[in-house]
């Protein structure tokens, strides 16, 4: 049976509950703002679907999954919700399925399903290095140039082997700088700091063709015993040239506070520069009953961070460099030195979606528009590829706004409709067993690792979750109890709803599914 619930709404209505508004056609898209919370739905099966204000639980949706809405104040105008049979195609659950909402980071399904089908899941970036000058007995008189290829997951230790291999090849000594050539992607400058306030937070690092190890500094803080009893370390990792850790923090006993509130209790952090050098300094009381705990931030421009990388590895390997560096094109007449190949793009998207790498898919969707131009990526180029593949496999989306192809954005726009097809192409892809490896596992790994665990859906239910202010989303497979495989496209947006009841809502809706 086919369950959709249709909204009719006025002009009148629409003009009264958005006039103040500067951005309507943002606000089109939003149910939460466009319906109160005592707008009634009609279900075509004759069912009643208002319970904003009434005791009557909508018919629509399982009972279980109306009772939380009710519980954590949701009204149904903020939820959309779709539930297929993935082979018969056939609909259980069709609830505001062509309301466009706010994905969150469940729009990576459609950045990385479209660069696996146009790229191919053998598909390899390369980094490559050049020398700008003369190589005499193992001296290289002039730059060395780092031409960046968009590997989107070129990390430390990918990076090493990289300064390793030009080492081995006999160059120890460079007299000039690095020059690093990130000319490939066209991306604006870009404020860190514009999306939540938080610019050394990993998951606003913008894209950068020549980005190397997301631009993250790992500091751990780790209980040492030593013949003198318990000290408190705190290093870097990686190391990076001139970042200094002064470390202030001193032992205490105690139990440790509860992991998930406070585990930085009585002890914090600042970061200040003096002259060329960083310092990160450490102070207050550590518990050591809490064993290694560490913090991951982005304390530098992708380009500084590159270049603080390579100087302390060079460096760290025996070779000599005391230059700087600068952003420029690979002159034509450089001598190549080596080129360097990625992971497979199906490896690179398993990273993305399993663990919601934000950067990484914004490099991804550069990369669509990078493929045999003779001019830089575009954002506007990784739309056009996108859409243009999306109308030709998983149907026209008018009303998609892709944005930065990431989900880091109050922008972007889909409906679980177009979910739900594009689900259903992945299910029949060619590359579906990339695709669907690419998902997280229910209790077993990345973003749903810690989500039903002892349930019977551990290992079951493959699921892409998003999570921005006011935004729970998810999208994926269920193996059900019967069998049968299902895919779910549920998205709610609510000003009530958040990390923790959003989940709670989500475990009730795949738990529904795996017991058909």
């Amino acid at each position: 049976m086919r369950i959709t619930v249709d909204y009719i709404i006025s002009s009148k209505t629409l003009m009264g509950s958005c006039r103040n508004y500067a951005h309507i056609l943002a606000l089109l898209v939003s149910l939460a703002c466009l319906f109160p919370d005592t707008l009634s739905a009609t279900a075509r099966d004759g069912g009643s679907a208002d319970f904003a204000g009434s005791k009557n639980l909508p018919q629509q949706l399982p009972d279980s999954v109306a009772i939380l809405l009710k519980k954590y104040g949701i009204s149904l105008s903020a939820v959309s919700l779709d539930i297929q049979e993935a082979e018969s195609q056939s609909t259980l659950v069709s609830l505001n399925s062509n309301a466009p909402r706010n994905p969150a980071s469940v729009i990576k399904l459609v950045t990385t399903l479209s660069a696996l089908e146009i790229l191919g899941p053998d598909y390899q970036w390369h980094t490559r290095y050049w020398a700008d000058g003369t190589i005499t007995d193992g001296v290289l008189t002039g730059d060395l140039v780092l031409q960046g290829g968009g590997d989107p997951f070129l990390t430390v230790d990918k990076f090493l082997h990289q300064v390793l291999s030009i080492r081995q090849r006999g160059i120890h000594t460079i007299t000039g700088s690095l020059v690093i050539d990130n000319s490939l992607f066209d991306v604006a400058d870009h404020d860190r700091a514009q999306f939540d306030g938080q610019p050394s937070r990993l998951y606003n690092v913008e894209p950068d063709s020549a980005l190397v190890n997301f631009s993250a500094t790992r500091f751990i803080i780790q209980p040492m015993q030593t013949n003198g009893g318990t000290r408190i370390a705190v290093f870097a990792d990686p190391p990076v040239a001139d970042l200094v850790v002064e470390n202030n923090i001193k032992p205490q006993s105690g139990k440790c506070p509860n992991r998930n509130n406070g585990r930085n209790h009585g002890w914090s952090y600042e970061l200040h520069k003096k002259g060329d050098k960083v310092i990160a300094r450490f102070d207050g009381k550590y518990r050591s009953r809490c064993g290694q705990h560490s913090i991951t931030r982005s304390l530098f421009s992708n380009r500084e961070y590159t270049y603080r990388l390579f100087k302390y590895l060079w460096s760290n390997s025996g070779g000599t460099f005391d230059g700087g560096y600068r952003m420029a094109v690979t002159p034509d007449h450089a001598i190549a030195i080596i080129s360097y190949p990625s992971e497979p793009l199906a490896d690179v998207i398993t990273s993305i979606n399993k663990y919601s790498n934000n950067v990484m898919a914004r490099q991804l969707m550069l990369s669509l528009d990078a493929q045999g131009q003779d001019r830089p990526a575009t954002i506007a180029g990784g739309h056009a590829a996108i859409k243009n593949w999306l109308s030709e496999n998983a149907g026209i989306m008018p009303r998609l706004i892709i944005d930065n192809g990431a989900g880091l954005s109050r922008k972007t726009r889909i409906t679980t409709a177009n979910l739900t097809n594009l689900l259903q192409h992945g299910w029949r892809s060619n590359y579906r067993a990339e695709f669907l490896s690419s998902f997280p596992l229910a209790a077993l790994d990345g973003t749903m690792k810690k989500r039903l665990r002892g349930s019977a859906l551990t290992g079951r239910a493959r699921i892409k979750t998003g999570l921005i202010n006011s935004v729970r989303s998810m999208a994926g497979f269920v193996n059900a109890s019967n069998n049968k495989h299902y895919s779910v496209a549920m998205m709610i947006e609510s000003k009530n709803v958040g990390f923790g009841n959003g989940n709670v809502i989500q475990d009730a809706v795949l738990e529904w599914i795996y017991n058909r």
